[in-house]
């Protein structure tokens, strides 16, 4: 914006220049061919004041030179009798008792100098005015670099009335779209609580009902359903960065273990719980509570019934490490495990990178490895919220040993 103004103001001012330097070299030379043309007249002057009271040639002659059109060789006196004194032919001038007094103009040259002063001078102006210039519009350019830097909070600025406008319909903006933001949470939140979770349940008792068409048509409807759940899920879920809000994981997990502890004892699985302290982080409860719900179905689905499952939530040096582990058959596939479509149960995968872009979002990372349990775990490291730690890198982890 800075340079477009100084563009402007050069353009503008440099016009202004030009006329300037123009008008100051025409004004310039004509005063110079005037001056010279009221020299030759007084020169004539002169010397038809000496043709009024003397005809004597010599002294006529030395009247011619002593003036500067004379010794010039462009003045002459031609006298009554035809007698021409002095040089040159020029346009009469004067006339006196029948002599003519003739002067040949003077060639004036173009006042350079003077011009070359009249284009520094008017080149310091350029400058001062550019500079003068930028000065009415200060307030203007701080107020937009405010605003490109306002990106994520409230406009708050002081300039012109049109900009002081412009920044509060971009709060309005703002505003509206962390509100639509928020519903879309809302939704997602009562998308994972209300359909995944019943869902879960529902597979199961499929999975219970037994072989045959009518239990095989129950099993192919809850599995179509399943994808169209999560196909909602990928397209609602917010991208890294604009979750909103504080949660105590301890209180998510405990809260959601509720539903699947009771699930667990259905099946005849151990279930393990250990949540520890409250420990806050900085994500919306239902986000977190989708997390854990997409892990939990994970194990409930790709494992055997009675395989055992653990739960449990530490705190550490700035960060919080949430740990869903299993007694499965481990995964497949690691090195893929954690890419968003891919997986090697039959399932679309989004769980695992639900899960990672909670982690992420909160600078932590997740990481995939074999458990205490024998099958799979996922760990999961939260940075702490209001909480000091440094970046951790790599962001995802892929790790598997086999027994040792």
């Amino acid at each position: 914006m800075r340079a477009v103004i100084t563009r402007a103001l050069l353009l503008a001012a440099g016009l202004v220049a030009l006329v300037f330097v123009a008008t100051a070299g025409f004004l310039t030379y004509s005063h110079a061919v005037t001056t010279a043309a009221e020299a030759d007249r007084r020169d004539a002057a002169v010397v038809a004041g000496v043709l009024a009271v003397s005809a004597d040639p010599d002294a006529i002659r030395g009247t011619i030179a002593r003036t500067a059109a004379g010794a010039g060789g462009r003045l002459s006196v031609v006298l009554r009798d035809g007698t021409r004194l002095g040089a040159g032919g020029g346009a009469p001038a004067a006339s006196v008792d029948g002599a003519v007094v003739s002067v040949v103009p003077a060639a004036v040259p173009f006042p350079f100098f003077a011009v070359f002063l009249v284009v520094g001078v008017a080149l310091v102006a350029l400058g001062a005015a550019v500079w003068l210039g930028h000065r009415p519009f200060t307030p203007v350019l701080a107020a937009l670099r405010e605003l490109t830097t306002s990106v994520g909070r409230r406009v708050r600025l002081r300039g012109p009335r049109e900009l002081e406008a412009l920044a509060e319909s971009i709060d309005e903006a703002s505003s509206r779209t962390s509100q639509l933001l928020a519903k879309e949470r809302e939704m997602i939140a009562d998308v994972s609580h209300r359909l995944r979770t019943p869902l879960a349940a529902l597979r199961l008792d499929a999975d219970a009902v037994g072989a045959g068409p009518v239990a095989d048509r129950i099993r192919s409807a809850v599995s179509t359903l399943g994808h169209d759940v999560d196909r909602i899920i990928q397209s609602l879920q917010p991208s890294e960065g604009e979750q909103a809000g504080t949660c105590d994981v301890a209180s998510v997990v405990q809260t959601r273990m509720v539903f699947w502890s009771a699930h667990a004892a259905d099946q005849g699985r151990m279930c393990e719980i250990d949540v520890g302290e409250p420990c806050w982080v900085p994500l919306a409860p239902d986000a977190l509570g989708a997390v854990v719900d997409t892990l939990l179905e994970n194990v409930f689905r790709h494992t055997p019934p009675a395989a055992p499952v653990g739960v449990s939530v530490v705190r550490h040096g700035g960060w919080v490490t949430l740990v869903v582990e299993d007694g499965g058959t481990g995964v497949a596939d690691p090195s893929s495990a954690l890419h968003r479509g891919s997986s090697g149960g039959g399932s679309t995968g989004l769980g695992l990178d639900i899960a990672r872009a909670a982690a992420e979002a909160t600078g932590g990372t997740i990481h995939l490895e074999r458990g205490r349990l024998g099958g799979a775990r996922v760990r999961l490291r939260f940075g702490e919220a209001d909480s000091h730690h440094e970046p951790a890198s790599p962001r995802a982890w892929r790790l598997w040993h086999g027994h040792p």
